[in-house]
Formats: structure tokens, C-alpha cells, sequence
């Protein structure tokens, strides 16, 4: 799915037009306005953009299957200035159907911009609810027109908007009041609206605020289940305190996202796409997997599971049974000696160990510990044969270069 707005400046402009249609249509329905020559031009522009948006939808389609009848309907309604043509202003609030494309365009835009949700959301309900407040306010000024009450203040919109918004909100100050039974119903579906308006606004500044940190959320309920289990099992103080910053640690650098997990839930071929982006550097910098072709590096990116150790961490201790070999995307690791304190070699980000272990299935020749956090990547025995038995030629370039080098601490 491409951006919605990428290389698509149209799409602001139909989007920018259709809300002028928002505006424009309801005061010109009301037929008290007179607009001055400006506003007039700018009607007719609007009208010829809606007409070229038409146009194109049209074409771009191929046709009337691919275009689809309701939104044929609703960019025919919104290109035909009905008032116009037909000498009747009420029918111009039929344009206002264009306005399907502003929520279209919103519903991609979101989608695209998942992080930024909560601010599409405020502005989408604060331009909805400013629309409302106007599309009233212009039903008023029709009404006291009709029943011959229309005030000769020179600011009759401003006057109807006025009397909108005190009714909205129930302050209702009483200067303006209805003269007839239709005003006296449509102020009482006013204020009905104005209470539903209310619920609406207080329900999505609830939901906006609640939202506002959706992972931050996430981590305080895992945090609270965590720590209920770990003082209802009563662990050591100096344990659970290992505990809560291995989760911070999750959390400030992954937002608490486990990643094997969201890979599992997207399509084959994404799971391929995003390993192969996210373990092709590391991968590449192993002397034994240089040459090999992008089928053969996606499937070992893909058998490569995230580890993460703490400061101090032991990965693995000498004389270990090796099952598994380790790549560092972040952090340091000492190679220690078989007393257990003498550094023998320091690796850090895109080094790896623990090849020996993997091909030849020896056992481990020295300790590995993490020095700080460490976000590694690894690659267990099993997974790599079956990926040496679906590329035979190369397993056995694998093998003997890992003979060839093989006898140093790792």
C-alpha cells in the first residue's frame, strides 16, 4: 500500500476543497449569506477541483465495477453545485457528501501514522465538532429567515452561531430565544445534540489521555502482575531487584516489544524482508557466511532468536555442552579463561562466538560474560543443520574454514 499522501499533493488539495465544501455549502443552503466576490471565487474553484478529482477517479478506475456506485455518488455529489443549477440553495448541503473522502483520506493517513493516532484523533474531533457547531448555526439563521424573525444586526450568522453555541452548552442566556413551534423543536434537538457532543468529548479526551503512552501502559501492568507474583512467592530482595531492571531494560530500549513475537505474527515472506534488515550486518561480518547467497542469509536470519543478558551475566561457562552460536547486536562480552577471571578477549556490537560449538558440536573451550546489557542474537545447532542439509555445497565450504581456524579460546 503506498503513502497516501506521497507524491500525491492532489490528495491535500481534494482533501482542503472538500472541507471548503463543508463550510461554503451549509451557508449557501441557509440563503441569507451574501457572499462577497472572493468567496465566489473560491466556489468555483472548489467546484472545478471537485470536478477534476471526478475525472481522475474515473479514469484511474477503468470504469464503473472498479470505481464502485457509492463513491461514484459521493464525488458526483460533491462536483455538482446543485444549488446553482437548480435555483434551489437547500440542495447544496448534498455536496457536503465529499466530506466521505476527508474520513477516507484520515483512516490512511492513520494507518500510516499508527504513533501519531492520538492527534489525528484530537484534530479529527475537533474540526467534527467545529463543523457541527457551523452546520447548526446555519440551520438557525434558515429557520429565523423562514419565519420572517431574521435580525437586521448586519452579523446574522455571527448571532446564529452565537445563539448555537450557548445552546450547545446549556448556558443558554435567553436573548435569543424561538418565536415558533419548528424553532422551538429544532432548539430542542440542539441541545439533545449538545449533551451527545459533551459524552463525545469527554469520552475521547478519556481515551486520548489513557492512550496517550500505550507501551508506558503495557510495561506498568506487567510491572504490577510482576511484582504481586514475585512477593507472593517471596523472592529474594536482590533477585527481584535483577528482575525489575531486566524489564527496564526492555523496556527503555524496546518499549517492552517482544520481537520474535512480533515476527511470528506477520506473512512468510515479511518475516523474511524484516530479519534479513534487522541481522544482514551482523550476519555478513562472520568470515564463513561471506558468499553466501540472500536465500541462504534469510533463512538463517530468520532461525536467529534475541537474547538479552544482564551485567554480569554468564552466557556460557567452559566445558559446556555448545548447542548455539551468538551474535552481539549491542553491548560487550568478555572471553574469559578457564580460571574464570582472565580476559582473554573483549568483543562488542557485530562480533559474534560460540561458531565451534555450532559446526563441529564440540564443547565450550573458555566463558563468555556479558559485561553490560547485551542484546544478542542466537543461532542454535538444530536450526542450522537443517538450513546446511537444504544447501549442501555451502556446508561444506562452512566446515572447513571452521577446521581450518578453529582452536582458539572460542
Amino acid at each position: 500500500m503506498n503513502h497516501p499522501l506521497s507524491a500525491k499533493p492532489w490528495s491535500l488539495l481534494v482533501v482542503a476543497s472538500a472541507m471548503g465544501l463543508g463550510v461554503l455549502s451549509p451557508l449557501l443552503a441557509s440563503g441569507q449569506i451574501v457572499f462577497p466576490p472572493s468567496l465566489h471565487i473560491l466556489g468555483h474553484v472548489i467546484t472545478l477541483v471537485m470536478v477534476a478529482d471526478l475525472i481522475v477517479r474515473w479514469r484511474r478506475s477503468g470504469g464503473l465495477s472498479a470505481y464502485g456506485v457509492r463513491w461514484l455518488c459521493v464525488d458526483l455529489l460533491g462536483a455538482l453545485p446543485l444549488g446553482l443549477l437548480t435555483g434551489v440553495p437547500g440542495l447544496e448541503v448534498l455536496r457536503l457528501a465529499k466530506l466521505a473522502r476527508v474520513v477516507q483520506t484520515m483512516r490512511e493517513l492513520w494507518s500510516f501514522y499508527i504513533d501519531k493516532w492520538n492527534t489525528f484523533r484530537l484534530l479529527y474531533s475537533a474540526v467534527l465538532i467545529g463543523l457541527v457547531v457551523h452546520w447548526l448555526s446555519c440551520g438557525w439563521l434558515a429557520l429565523r429567515a423562514a419565519s420572517a424573525h431574521l435580525d437586521n444586526t448586519g452579523n446574522t450568522y455571527l448571532r446564529a452561531l452565537y445563539w448555537c453555541v450557548t445552546t450547545l452548552t446549556s448556558v443558554g442566556y435567553g436573548d435569543i430565544i424561538p418565536r415558533t413551534d419548528v424553532e422551538t423543536m429544532y432548539a430542542i434537538l440542539v441541545m439533545a445534540a449538545g449533551v451527545g457532543m459533551f459524552g463525545y468529548v469527554v469520552g475521547n479526551i478519556a481515551h486520548i489521555i489513557t492512550n496517550l503512552h500505550p507501551s508506558r501502559v503495557r510495561y506498568i501492568e506487567t510491572m504490577e502482575g510482576l511484582n504481586a507474583f514475585m512477593e507472593y512467592r517471596g523472592l529474594p530482595s536482590q533477585l527481584q531487584h535483577r528482575i525489575r531492571d531486566y524489564y527496564a531494560y526492555r523496556w527503555e530500549k524496546r518499549l517492552g516489544f517482544d520481537e520474535s513475537a512480533i515476527l511470528n505474527d506477520l506473512s512468510v515472506s515479511l518475516q523474511g524482508e524484516v530479519s534479513l534488515f534487522l541481522k544482514k550486518d551482523v550476519i555478513e561480518k562472520v568470515p564463513f557466511f561471506k558468499g553466501a547467497t540472500e536465500e541462504l542469509v534469510r533463512e538463517i536470519s530468520l532461525a536467529m532468536r534475541p537474547r538479552v543478558y544482564m551485567p554480569g551475566d554468564p552466557i556460557f561457562r567452559a566445558g559446556e555442552k555448545g548447542e548455539e552460536m551468538l551474535f552481539i547486536g549491542r553491548g560487550e562480552v568478555h572471553i574469559l579463561a578457564k580460571d574464570g577471571a582472565t580476559i582473554q578477549a573483549v568483543l562488542r556490537d557485530g562480533d559474534f562466538f560460540g561458531e565451534g560449538a555450532l559446526v563441529l558440536g564440540q564443547p565450550r573451550s573458555a566463558t563468555v560474560r556479558a559485561v553490560g546489557y547485551c542484546d544478542l542474537y542466537a543461532l542454535d545447532k538444530p536450526s542450522f543443520d537443517g538450513i546446511m542439509q537444504r544447501h549442501p555445497e555451502f556446508a561444506a565450504h562452512i566446515e572447513a574454514m571452521i577446521k581450518e581456524r578453529f582452536g582458539s579460546h572460542r
